[in-house]
């Protein structure tokens, strides 16, 4: 009996690192060269590696691997038009940081996809924004001249003080009260 358990503690150790190593920053997925997308089977297939490289681009700054993100960018992007299963409605009057940095549009859709697929569909409004608005910190906080504008400052100091829910929360109020 013990044996047993010891055997289930390592398979669910090893699993567990191994799927920890496989998606870790800095190591983008293999993406196929073609793909084509027509069915909700074929877009279901490819989800894990959505999934995946949505991961890498949340976790990668901004300005680095520059060829390698944007095909993966145009990948996830063109997976996420098409696809059956998530849908994202962007308001660019909420996003503050749209107008002088338009650049920070995709992390924070990847934001939002990323949190929609991991939760199944039941990722809300708040959640998704906030998961959005996580990455969009992630992307300022690691370049270098971005961190430095101050019109940015509040999304990074929402992140820093962990009250990005109540930042997304006051920006969701603003926009119903205009």
């Amino acid at each position: 009996m013990r044996m047993q358990a010891l055997r289930v503690f390592l398979l669910v150790t090893f699993s567990l690192a191994t799927h920890f190593f496989w998606a870790q920053p800095g190591r983008c997925p293999k993406l196929p060269e073609r793909y084509k997308w027509e069915t909700a089977r074929e877009y279901k297939r490819d989800e894990e590696l959505v999934l995946k490289t949505l991961q890498w681009l949340t976790t990668t700054p901004i300005n680095s691997e520059i060829a390698l993100r944007g095909k993966a960018n145009l990948f996830v992007m063109e997976w996420i038009c098409g696809s059956p299963r998530i849908e994202i409605e962007i308001d660019s009057d909420m996003l503050s940081f749209y107008i002088d940095y338009p650049d920070l549009l995709f992390p924070y859709i990847h934001g939002i996809a990323q949190c929609k697929l991991s939760k199944n569909s039941a990722c809300n409004e708040l959640e998704a924004m906030v998961s959005g608005f996580e990455c969009v910190a992630f992307m300022i906080r690691t370049d270098e001249q971005m961190k430095k504008v101050k019109d940015l400052q509040p999304i990074v100091k929402a992140h820093k003080k962990n009250k990005m829910d109540l930042y997304v929360e006051a920006i969701m109020k603003n926009k119903t009260e205009k």
